[in-house]
C-alpha cells in the first residue's frame, strides 16, 4: 500500500534535513513551509502522474526558488533522479544548486528572482490554451513574493486571458527574509484583489492534506478562471527551532541544534548522513 500523505511529507522533511546537514547553508525554513503543498500536488492525485516525464506533463514551477530543497526532495521521491543525489545539495558541480536549474529533471525554468515564476507560468498556461493541450500549470509562490509588481501584472494578464488551466498556490506563511510580511509591505485583502483580476480564489490550511486535496481537485475540475489557492502555512513547519522565526529564513541548523531537528523529525544523527 502506498504511503499516506503525512508519511510522505515526513520523509520529504527528513530528506531536507539530510540536504542541509551536507550543505551547512541555504533556506531551511522556507523549504519546510511548502513541503505539504508539494506532497499533495505530486502524491495526492493532483498532477498527471502517468505523463510526468513527457510533453503532456503538468508544469510545476517553484516561483519562490530559494525553497528549492523541498522541490528537490519531492522530485527525487517521484523518480525524476536518484535520491542519493540529494546528498550533493549546494556542493560544487552539483545539479542541486541553491536555486532551481533546468539541468535537473523536473525543473521547468530557473527561478530565484522573485516574481518571475508566475510570469513563466502564465506563458505555459497560455501556450496550452492556444495549442488546446491538456496539461495544467501549477505555480508555488511566496506571500512576501507577492509584493513584486510583476506578480500583479501576471495575475491581471492571466485573468484577462481566462487561463483556466493555471493554478497558483500561495505559500502564505506570513514571513519573509527579515520580518513579517505585514510589517514590511502589507498585502491587504489579497483574495479580493485577485478576484478583481478575474481569478477563482480558495483559502485553506496549507498543512491539512484533505483540505488541500479538495481545493486542488476543485480547481483541476475547472472553474472557467485561473485559480489562486491561498494556503496558510507555518514557516519552518515540523522543526520547532525554525517555526515562525524570521531568523531561520536563510540559515541551516548547526552543532547541537541538529539533535533537536532529529527529535522533531523522528530520525537519528547517523541517518542524516545516509540515504
Amino acid at each position: 500500500m502506498p504511503d499516506s500523505l503525512p508519511v510522505i511529507a515526513q520523509k520529504l522533511r527528513q530528506d531536507i534535513a539530510r540536504m542541509f546537514y551536507v550543505s551547512h547553508s541555504g533556506h531551511f525554513a522556507p523549504a519546510l513551509s511548502c513541503v505539504d503543498l508539494f506532497a499533495v500536488l505530486y502524491f495526492g492525485g493532483i498532477i498527471d502522474w502517468e505523463h510526468r516525464f513527457d510533453d503532456l506533463r503538468d508544469r510545476v514551477i517553484l516561483s519562490k526558488g530559494h525553497a528549492c530543497a523541498a522541490l528537490y526532495a519531492t522530485l527525487a521521491h517521484a523518480g525524476y533522479f536518484p535520491r542519493e543525489e540529494l546528498l550533493t545539495f549546494y556542493q560544487d558541480d552539483s545539479r542541486l544548486a541553491g536555486h532551481p536549474s533546468v539541468a535537473l529533471p523536473g525543473i521547468e525554468t530557473a527561478t530565484g528572482a522573485l516574481g518571475h515564476g508566475i510570469c513563466f507560468g502564465t506563458g505555459t498556461a497560455l501556450a496550452a490554451k492556444i495549442d488546446d493541450a491538456p496539461y495544467r500549470t501549477y505555480v508555488i509562490m511566496g506571500d512576501g513574493e507577492s509584493q513584486e509588481g510583476s506578480v500583479a501584472e501576471a495575475a491581471a494578464f492571466a485573468g484577462r486571458k481566462q487561463l483556466s488551466a493555471l493554478t497558483v498556490i500561495l505559500d502564505a506563511n506570513g514571513l519573509q527574509a527579515s520580518d513579517t510580511v505585514e510589517s514590511i509591505a502589507p498585502l491587504g485583502n489579497l483574495a479580493e484583489r485577485w478576484r478583481l483580476y478575474g481569478w477563482s480564489v480558495f483559502e485553506v490550511d496549507g498543512h491539512d492534506y484533505a483540505a488541500l486535496q479538495s481545493v486542488l481537485q476543485e480547481a483541476k475540475a475547472g472553474t472557467g478562471k485561473p485559480n489562486l489557492v491561498i494556503a496558510h502555512t507555518v514557516k519552518g513547519k515540523g522543526v520547532r527551532l525554525a517555526e515562525n522565526s524570521p531568523a531561520w529564513h536563510s540559515r541551516a541548523p548547526k552543532n547541537e541544534e541538529w539533535d533537536i531537528v532529529c527529535r522533531d523529525l523522528g530520525m537519528t544523527r547517523e541517518e542524516l548522513m545516509t540515504i
